[in-house]
């Protein structure tokens, strides 16, 4: 066992056990009215570097230090509030941090947190990777980002999970990567519920819509969509699917395919060149989806309802 002294009046139990440094409780003051619990791991760094996301600290506070970080952290933190409330600061902005309320830092932007109540309680974890400040930014992490009265339910059972795989870092770095991926994906999807609202998702969905339409003929990706709605794909995919009850590429394949059979009525048009105006990548791409949707082949269509000439 390590001791060492934090501050004036606070003094840290920790241990050492297969390769990670488990903080276990924090004593302040003396008084039981003042105790201060501090569940945490922090996985010693070896093989971990090596994958795209890789923990480097996980716990739970009660209540929650005040924290000042002039320069900001070296990882990326997710800091959920499981009950009271805290106060934070970025810069000239002030946000107050509610129960079930998820905030995201990234590194390098100086912060400041501090209880508002006697009684904030917090889960967190910090994690890096060599290329995660550009997955995140693709990903609209870009900045402070907090989701007031979310539902936290699926977020706090993979932290509970994580945590329980951190103790055991030495042979669940994998399934702790996995799970940081999981918790960017949840974290997102949050972001976006508070950014969009019902109405909005629909007007989203219908701008989308009218953009599939008119550009048919165009390679459309998903991550076309996403970034002419201002959300994540992943977020996007999930609205879509939910207005028109299918995914947002197999409405895109309906609309080519529908727009192919006015156009195998006009005989003057090559099968080739409908699937070349369509955006189709082949010929041959393009006879597989077609006979997905209607059950015959273009050229079997074509004779099978004539033309317009």
């Amino acid at each position: 066992m390590l001791y060492f002294k934090m501050s004036t009046d606070i003094l840290q139990h920790r241990r050492v056990c297969n390769g990670s440094v488990r903080s276990v409780t924090y004593f302040c003051g003396g008084s039981l009215k003042e105790k201060r619990m501090y569940h945490a791991v922090y996985p010693v760094f070896g093989k971990e570097k090596e994958l795209p996301f890789y923990l480097s600290g996980i716990g739970r506070t009660s209540p929650e230090f005040h924290i000042r970080r002039d320069r900001g952290l070296t990882s990326h933190q997710f800091l959920l509030t499981v009950k009271g409330s805290g106060i934070l600061i970025v810069k000239d902005r002030r946000y107050i941090l509610n129960s079930d309320s998820l905030l995201y830092l990234p590194p390098a932007l100086p912060h400041e947190y501090f209880p508002e109540s006697s009684e904030w309680e917090t889960c967190w974890m910090v994690f890096r990777g060599d290329m995660l400040t550009d997955i995140m930014q693709n990903m609209g992490f870009m900045h402070e980002m907090i989701a007031a009265d979310a539902d936290l339910t699926a977020f706090r059972k993979l932290h509970r999970r994580l945590y329980c795989l951190a103790e055991d870092d030495l042979h669940n770095s994998r399934k702790c990567s996995l799970l940081i991926y999981q918790a960017i994906l949840l974290a997102s999807d949050l972001f976006d519920e508070k950014k969009v609202g019902s109405n909005t998702g629909n007007m989203l969905v219908d701008r989308a819509v009218a953009y599939i339409n008119e550009h048919c003929s165009s390679d459309i990706s998903l991550n076309d969509l996403s970034a002419l709605s201002g959300v994540s794909p992943q977020y996007f995919g999930r609205i879509f699917r939910k207005r028109m009850n299918m995914r947002p590429m197999e409405y895109i394949s309906r609309i080519k395919i529908a727009k192919a059979k006015s156009m195998l009525l006009n005989e003057c048009i090559s099968i080739s060149e409908i699937a070349q105006q369509l955006g189709f990548a082949s010929l041959t791409y393009f006879g597989i989806v077609f006979k997905k949707y209607e059950g015959i082949s273009p050229s079997d269509f074509r004779k099978q309802n004539g033309t317009i000439i």
